[in-house]
């Protein structure tokens, strides 16, 4: 697809080792282990900030952005504390953490502008505190964050007109560069950092298709496209980077209503973006992507209105998956680690529009 490109400154595998080492008996599992819910909400996301600990950045029942903290403590999740913003649309948001003690939300104001908060969690309590709103033009549909480095962030939003935009952020509330992509109109947008230079957005472009494009973030703090790669249609997707250097995975809902997880390879210093494999499971109507110790963990609404988590793994030619378990009927969901181990957790709005916050673990018997 042909797109015009304008950039504007404005300042300052466990599946794989198990393939390898397990016998021919040993099963996979995924397993709901529990979980804890909150009030009523409209939008959802989640990261993690510490160790066994969560951060939901979410729309509460007042319309306001609200941060909540909990912890996994083994056996329970239990909610740590909470601060709120002001008033969000019902747009897209997003969560990242930069440090054990700093937040990052990015929100849709009332008035349709891109927000980016910064909050500060106490790593031991789970106490959250307010620190600054900054808004950033231009209006925007949704937001999804992704970090570079323990001081900057990459910003990618849909404007009012469904095209994709860039932008380049620091944790002190220095913007350091924004950029247009234009004439490209798409939704559904989704980044990922491949390294602290470079970073991969996936949405879907004007045919309704998959779209992957690479971006080198330089040292002068400017961003450069860098390749285009197309697939198929689809209705929904996400994009996660994983520990097989260089690879990220696409979750998305193909044009047969299913769940199809597509793996590829960028090169770090092109950018060129290569299909390696894919594979496909059931209907799926909503998608979110994290990881799960070394793998990718793919949570979905599935056929019956439920959340299904799942975990994907690649065996040095193909991706596949290894297991998954549903929990609760949902109308939205994010995903992100629990901690380094095999453990993940996804944050969703439940039918009954209340937030619910679910500890999932993956695991081999022989």
């Amino acid at each position: 697809m042909s797109m015009n490109r304008n950039v504007y400154t404005v300042g300052a595998g466990l599946i794989a080792a198990c393939m390898a080492a397990a016998t021919a008996s040993a099963q996979t599992h995924m397993v709901y282990e529990y979980g804890n819910s909150a009030g009523a909400v409209s939008q959802v996301s989640v990261a993690n900030f510490a160790p066994n600990w969560v951060a939901t950045g979410v729309r509460n029942s007042a319309g306001n952005l609200e941060l909540i903290t909990w912890q996994s403590n083994g056996t329970a999740l239990i909610r740590g504390g909470s601060a709120t913003a002001g008033a969000i649309s019902n747009a897209g948001m997003a969560t990242i953490a930069m440090s054990p003690t700093s937040v990052v939300t990015g929100a849709v104001n009332a008035n349709g502008i891109m927000q980016i908060t910064f909050w500060y969690v106490n790593p031991f309590s789970g106490a959250v505190k307010l620190i600054e709103s900054s808004i950033f033009g231009p209006p925007a549909l949704g937001v999804r964050l992704t970090k570079l480095d323990s001081s900057r962030f990459l910003a990618a939003t849909e404007d009012a007109n469904g095209n994709l935009a860039l932008s380049l952020w620091a944790v002190d509330d220095t913007v350091g560069l924004f950029g247009y992509i234009s004439g490209v109109t798409g939704s559904a947008a989704s980044i990922t950092a491949v390294s602290t230079s470079q970073a991969v957005t996936a949405f879907r472009n004007s045919a309704g298709d998959l779209e992957l494009d690479s971006w080198s973030v330089t040292s002068a703090n400017t961003i450069v496209h860098q390749a285009t790669i197309n697939a198929g249609a689809v209705s929904d997707l996400d994009i996660t980077a994983w520990a097989d250097a260089g690879h990220v995975a696409t979750p998305v809902v193909n044009s047969s209503g299913k769940l199809e997880v597509i793996d590829w390879i960028v090169n770090p210093t092109t950018g060129a973006i290569t299909r390696e494999s894919s594979a496909t499971v059931g209907p799926a109507s909503q998608v979110a992507a994290s990881t799960i110790g070394t793998l990718v963990f793919t949570a979905v609404d599935d056929s019956g209105g439920k959340v299904d988590a799942g975990v994907w793994g690649y065996n040095g030619a193909q991706i596949g998956q290894g297991a998954s378990a549903q929990q609760e009927a949902i109308t939205a969901v994010s995903a992100a680690p629990l901690s380094t181990g095999p453990y993940s957790v996804t944050a969703t709005r439940t039918a009954a529009g209340d937030l619910k916050v679910d500890v999932w673990n993956y695991f081999s018997i022989q």
